[in-house]
Protein backbone atom coordinates (compact mmCIF):
# COMPACT_ATOMS: atom_id res chain seq x y z
CA UNK A 1 0.00 0.00 0.00
CA UNK A 2 1.45 3.39 -1.01
CA UNK A 3 1.64 5.80 1.41
CA UNK A 4 0.39 9.19 0.60
CA UNK A 5 1.88 11.32 3.55
CA UNK A 6 5.43 10.41 2.45
CA UNK A 7 4.46 10.69 -1.53
CA UNK A 8 3.63 13.92 -1.05
CA UNK A 9 6.44 14.66 1.70
CA UNK A 10 4.41 15.40 4.33
CA UNK A 11 3.10 14.81 7.94
CA UNK A 12 -0.12 12.87 8.26
CA UNK A 13 -1.19 15.70 10.59
CA UNK A 14 -1.04 18.06 7.47
CA UNK A 15 -3.73 20.89 6.52
CA UNK A 16 -5.00 21.09 3.45
CA UNK A 17 -3.08 24.07 2.40
CA UNK A 18 -0.28 22.31 3.20
CA UNK A 19 -1.05 19.21 1.02
CA UNK A 20 -2.04 21.40 -1.69
CA UNK A 21 1.18 23.03 -1.83
CA UNK A 22 3.22 20.14 -1.62
CA UNK A 23 1.29 19.14 -4.48
CA UNK A 24 2.14 22.13 -6.09
CA UNK A 25 5.60 21.82 -5.53
CA UNK A 26 5.81 18.37 -6.81
CA UNK A 27 4.11 18.38 -9.96
CA UNK A 28 5.87 21.11 -11.14
CA UNK A 29 9.29 19.64 -10.67
CA UNK A 30 8.04 16.09 -12.10
CA UNK A 31 5.93 17.88 -14.69
CA UNK A 32 7.44 15.73 -17.96
CA UNK A 33 6.68 18.95 -20.26
CA UNK A 34 9.12 21.05 -18.13
CA UNK A 35 11.99 18.90 -18.05
CA UNK A 36 13.39 20.18 -21.34
CA UNK A 37 16.85 18.79 -21.08
CA UNK A 38 15.77 15.23 -19.92
CA UNK A 39 15.84 11.83 -21.90
CA UNK A 40 12.90 10.00 -22.86
CA UNK A 41 13.38 7.65 -20.39
CA UNK A 42 13.52 10.19 -17.39
CA UNK A 43 10.37 12.04 -19.01
CA UNK A 44 8.93 8.81 -18.70
CA UNK A 45 9.82 8.15 -14.73
CA UNK A 46 8.50 11.86 -14.58
CA UNK A 47 5.20 10.83 -15.67
CA UNK A 48 4.99 8.33 -13.35
CA UNK A 49 6.30 10.07 -10.51
CA UNK A 50 3.58 12.78 -11.26
CA UNK A 51 0.95 10.22 -11.65
CA UNK A 52 2.02 9.07 -8.39
CA UNK A 53 1.66 12.61 -6.63
CA UNK A 54 -1.89 13.17 -8.47
CA UNK A 55 -3.37 10.24 -7.05
CA UNK A 56 -2.09 11.11 -3.59
CA UNK A 57 -3.40 14.45 -3.73
CA UNK A 58 -6.86 13.14 -4.67
CA UNK A 59 -6.72 10.94 -1.68
CA UNK A 60 -5.80 13.44 0.72
CA UNK A 61 -7.67 16.58 -0.28
CA UNK A 62 -10.87 14.86 0.30
CA UNK A 63 -11.59 14.72 3.60
CA UNK A 64 -13.34 11.54 3.45
CA UNK A 65 -10.97 9.83 1.31
CA UNK A 66 -8.49 10.94 3.98
CA UNK A 67 -9.89 9.61 6.83
CA UNK A 68 -10.21 6.19 4.86
CA UNK A 69 -6.53 5.95 3.73
CA UNK A 70 -5.90 6.56 7.27
CA UNK A 71 -7.75 4.00 9.00
CA UNK A 72 -7.04 1.60 5.93
CA UNK A 73 -2.81 1.92 6.37
CA UNK A 74 -3.29 1.73 9.85
CA UNK A 75 -4.65 -2.06 9.91
CA UNK A 76 -2.48 -2.63 7.06
CA UNK A 77 -1.32 -6.41 7.01
CA UNK A 78 1.97 -6.68 4.97
CA UNK A 79 0.64 -9.84 2.08
CA UNK A 80 3.62 -9.44 0.44
CA UNK A 81 6.77 -8.26 2.10
CA UNK A 82 9.10 -8.21 -1.61
CA UNK A 83 6.54 -5.59 -2.84
CA UNK A 84 6.76 -3.54 0.61
CA UNK A 85 10.62 -3.48 1.03
CA UNK A 86 10.35 -2.41 -2.82
CA UNK A 87 7.94 0.85 -1.58
CA UNK A 88 10.65 1.32 1.37
CA UNK A 89 13.54 0.92 -0.76
CA UNK A 90 11.73 3.74 -3.78
CA UNK A 91 11.07 6.04 -1.17
CA UNK A 92 14.14 6.49 0.72
CA UNK A 93 16.88 5.61 -2.27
Amino acid sequence: MINHFSVLGIKPSAKEDEIKKAYKRLSNKYHPDKMLNASEDEKQLSATLLHRIQSSYEVLVDPKSRKAFIRDFNNVIVNDPTTAMRELWDEYY
